[in-house]
């Protein structure tokens, strides 16, 4: 049960992140944030039919569509970021969950694959794999281009993982990803084209925070210009750690700023960050210097319930939302909606 007063907020029932499965504390009813872009438009660029539909992560093709993943069900959909047509990509089986998911080739795209529940918010640890979609010159027949519009193929299975999350490509000539282990707190490295894996990061700043009653650490990734960006939800921490080529950190792991609840995120070109914020109703900016302003959305805010990520378009004018519909965290106690797709226009 979640206990509203006038300016405080006490103990979140469930789990503010893209996994959503662990409660934590936080402060503030409404956004401590000044809006720096109060004329941004923001309208629903697609929504499902019923409650309990979760989007988890996004991605974007070349041609501009959206790619997003189903934390309720083990489903990839594409969105037509123009008309908002939506068309089911794939459904795995043997999964419960999709979760984070990223371009590893010119229209080939990694797929975080996993068990989870949305009714206990548990993951089922070692159910985890990688996927890969292929839409490059696939080949179906009519009845299976009605429910699949890529070639499917296993990548690996990381049965060291308790929950894997977010997602994020290295480069393309390395063939490497970098994969969110939330309740561990660590960031696999993943050869998608060897299937080897190990442990590239670990900070205590992607580890849970302690005295939480389940853990939730580094959640969204995000590789720009040699630094891999993160979140760390239950930590309230959002930061970054340059690397290798190899991946290997080569720098201390830098906070960039604190005190809100970060979930997936895109980074731009310049290092300005903007992050889904999924229990606060929001999305922020955070400038390169630690600077946190409010996009869109607010705590008390029915404009985008749950935000669980963001992905920006190539040319930047635009961000794209997905949302759980407030399941983790209804509007007011009482307010929730089908997940989304929201799109904000920034300039």
């Amino acid at each position: 049960m979640m206990h509203f007063h006038t300016t405080w907020i006490g103990l979140l029932a469930t789990l503010p992140s893209a996994l959503g499965f662990w409660p934590i504390y936080y402060t503030k009813s409404s956004s401590p944030y000044r809006n720096d872009a109060p004329t941004v438009q923001v309208e629903t660029l697609f929504q499902f039919p019923n409650n309990g539909s979760w989007i988890d992560n996004l991605a974007l093709r070349s041609d501009g569509s959206i790619l997003l993943t189903r934390l309720d069900t083990p489903e990839v959909w594409s969105i037509d970021a123009t008309t908002g047509h939506a068309t089911l990509v794939h459904s795995f089986a043997n999964a419960t969950s999709c979760f984070g998911i990223s371009e590893i080739d010119d229209d080939v795209f990694a797929v975080v694959v996993g068990n989870f529940s949305t009714k206990t918010y548990k993951p089922t640890p070692g159910s985890f794999t990688v996927q890969q979609l292929d839409f490059n010159n696939f080949q179906a027949t009519a009845d299976e281009q009605e429910t699949q519009k890529a070639s499917v193929s296993h990548i690996a299975a990381l049965p060291e993982a308790q929950a894997l999350n977010g997602m994020t490509s290295f480069t393309k000539e390395s063939h490497l990803v970098l994969i969110a282990d939330s309740p561990n707190g660590v960031a696999w490295k993943l050869n998608t084209q060897t299937g080897e894996y190990s442990i590239a990061l670990n900070d205590t700043s992607m580890l849970p925070a302690e005295g939480q009653p389940l853990p939730l650490g580094v959640n969204g990734l995000k590789m720009v210009d040699n630094y891999i960006y993160y979140s760390s939800t239950t930590r309230m921490q959002f930061g970054r750690v340059k690397v290798d080529q190899d991946a290997t950190p080569v720098s201390d792991y830098q906070i960039i700023a604190s005190g809100f609840l970060p979930d997936n995120m895109d980074v731009a070109s310049d290092g300005t960050a903007y992050i889904a914020t999924d229990p606060q109703n929001s999305v922020v900016r955070i400038t390169p210097f630690g600077q946190i302003s409010l996009v869109a959305g607010g705590q008390l805010s029915t404009q985008m319930p749950g935000p669980t990520s963001c992905r920006l378009s190539a040319d930047g004018k635009t961000l794209y939302v997905g949302t759980s519909g407030g399941q983790v965290a209804p509007v007011l106690g009482k307010f929730m909606e089908p997940g989304k797709v929201v799109k904000i226009t920034l300039e």
